[in-house]
């Protein structure tokens, strides 16, 4: 019988996408069950530098069995500013991962580490000695005994995807969120808004800004079903391909995580787009009751 597993269970999502493929389902033979496993997270990232001369994204991912991380940002500031500041988050988050012990608060975590990370950024000096002035969006995912938390600051994106369906799970912290929610509360006619977009896509909230508030975490964890991709993209990926086409690809190459983070940035050059920024993929697929085989930590190195 046809079934479909729905992902917009804890009305958290900000966006969903729906693709209708339905699968059969098949009765399992007894005699061919195997023995259950611990729970564990396979792991795939890919970055291209596109037609920019820089390259400003930095990523870091890791997973050992049952428990995993993943951070994608995206530095900006000219030059080789956003490649410090992404690169600066990257490390002080990854770095506050890898030092924690005993049990997290994972959703004060994030806050606190997303916190720390923006205050690093804000502080950064150029050759100078004056103030970098550059930043970072970020968005970071953790796994823990099939338990997902999300961070999310900046326009960077967070997907979800479970069988025929594809989840945006935080907004893209952007001008034009402000005007949305202006024009919803009557605070702007059509045509103020309209007059307003040629800056819609201006950061509102970033690491760098030093005092940063506007995060997308989610409190309460997302139970990740066999399979499960959660994929992570900077702003690259989904200006270059549409979701329709994301997914696609996603399909197409759900069984092997690093192929499909190549495929992803593949796709996005292959569009030929003029200016194509910076495309950075990270791709973790939760696989119950299997255990890769020891640990996997990727970071994109400097270029």
């Amino acid at each position: 019988m046809a079934k479909e597993k729905a992902l917009k269970r804890t009305g958290v999502f900000w966006g969903v996408v729906r693709f209708f493929a339905r699968h059969e389902e098949e009765e399992e033979d007894p005699k061919t069950l195997k023995p259950e496993k611990p729970p564990g997270i396979e792991i795939g990232t890919s970055s291209v530098i596109g037609k920019r001369k820089y390259q400003e994204d930095s990523l870091f991912a890791y997973g050992s069995g049952g428990e995993a991380i993943a951070i994608v940002c995206d530095g900006m500031g000219g030059l080789a500013g956003g490649a410090e500041a992404s690169r600066t988050a990257v490390r002080s988050l990854s770095d506050a991962w890898l030092a924690r012990s005993g049990e997290e608060d994972f959703p004060e975590f994030l806050r606190r580490e997303a916190r720390i990370a923006d205050e690093k950024v804000f502080l950064l000096k150029d050759g100078n000695g004056g103030r970098l002035e550059a930043g970072t969006t970020v968005v970071a995912a953790v796994v823990q005994d099939g338990n997902l938390y999300w961070l999310s600051v900046g326009d960077s994106k967070i997907y979800i995807i479970r069988d025929g369906e594809m989840l945006s799970v935080c907004r893209q912290h952007n001008y034009r969120l402000t005007l949305d929610q202006k024009l919803a509360a009557g605070e702007l006619t059509r045509e103020q808004y309209q007059a307003e977009e040629g800056r819609a896509e201006a950061l509102i909230s970033y690491l760098g800004m030093g005092n940063v508030s506007l995060m997308d975490i989610n409190c309460r964890p997302f139970a990740l079903e066999d399979g499960d991709i959660v994929l992570l993209s900077s702003d690259g990926l989904y200006k270059s391909l549409s979701e329709e086409e994301i997914f696609s690809i996603v399909r197409e190459n759900r069984g092997d995580m690093d192929q499909l983070a190549r495929k992803l940035t593949e796709g996005a050059l292959g569009k030929q787009k003029p200016g194509q920024d910076n495309t950075s993929v990270a791709a973790l697929r939760y696989c119950a009751g299997e255990e890769p085989e020891g640990g996997r930590q990727d970071e994109l190195e400097e270029m």
